[in-house]
């Protein structure tokens, strides 16, 4: 497994001196994060950097816009600005051999309007298999993440293949913080080993991408230090399954404490 962090929880720093504090730590990963406040430093400049780093063995992957956008919403405004705003990440992960592309679910607030919710999730699917044969012909795979909130279109693992059979060739980003609150939401009583059973039914090779992170099962706190998730457990399980992608650290601990607790922590972990 490749670890590394995501630019989206370290903005106390220019985007440079979070690649190099990343780099520093010892781990030779990193998301890029397509939002503010580093998305505006992914210039001309910054892209003869990143390849640079490529040819020295540093990994990228992308974590595509997520910020007041919603692929397939009801209002065409968004809708069209949501397809134009991951193209455009999609096209410079290309550029920069950022793989995969991390991309956020359409949502609706509409859900108990069945027939309206289904339009719209329709129409979430026709995005994303827009977005997934740019991402084909550029050569850059696409990971669709599962987030837990219930106005979501991909929530569990267990809705991946009817997503696969509407958009082929699509991957996994498999949220363990998200996972884990959903499995608590529903009272399982082994929240870690449902997770690696909803993995092993999917299929380990539809797992293109994973993020890292820990809570109480209660909140999104994307802590790592502390939290209730027995991440070795997932770790190892995923690695018994035979995965072998990059893990991307989704932490707020490594600006609260620095980086040296939080390499601790992982190093306890890694399998």
């Amino acid at each position: 497994m490749h670890f590394g962090f995501s630019t989206y929880f370290l903005t106390n720093k220019k985007l440079d001196g979070v690649i190099d504090a990343i780099l520093a730590s010892g781990l030779r990963t990193v998301e890029l994060s397509y939002e503010p406040p580093h998305l505006f430093s992914m210039d001309e400049r910054f892209a003869g950097e990143a390849l640079r780093l490529g040819r020295e063995g540093v990994k990228f992957s992308m974590h595509g816009p997520f910020i007041e956008i919603n692929l397939g919403s009801y209002l065409d405004e968004i809708r069209d600005l949501s397809i134009r705003r991951v193209m455009d990440a999609l096209r410079l992960a290309a550029r920069l051999g950022a793989d995969p592309l991390v991309v956020h679910p359409g949502y609706s607030f509409f859900r108990k309007l069945k027939e309206f919710d289904a339009r719209l999730r329709s129409r979430f699917l026709e995005d994303l298999g827009t977005i997934g044969k740019e991402a084909g012909r550029l050569g850059v795979r696409v990971a669709l993440e599962n987030v837990y909130m219930s106005y979501f279109y991909f929530q569990e693992l267990d809705g991946f293949d009817a997503i696969r059979e509407a958009v082929p060739g699509i991957g996994v980003t498999l949220d363990v913080g998200h996972a884990f609150i959903s499995k608590r939401t529903a009272k399982h009583p082994e929240p870690e080993e449902a997770i690696i059973d909803d993995v092993r039914r999917m299929g380990i090779e539809h797992l293109f991408h994973v993020h890292l992170h820990n809570n109480d099962g209660t909140r999104d706190d994307h802590d790592l230090i502390n939290g209730s998730i027995d991440m070795g457990k997932v770790l190892r399980g995923l690695g018994e399954l035979g995965y072998d992608g990059k893990v991307i650290i989704e932490t707020l601990d490594a600006e609260r404490f620095g980086f040296g607790p939080v390499m601790e922590k992982l190093r306890k972990i890694m399998p």
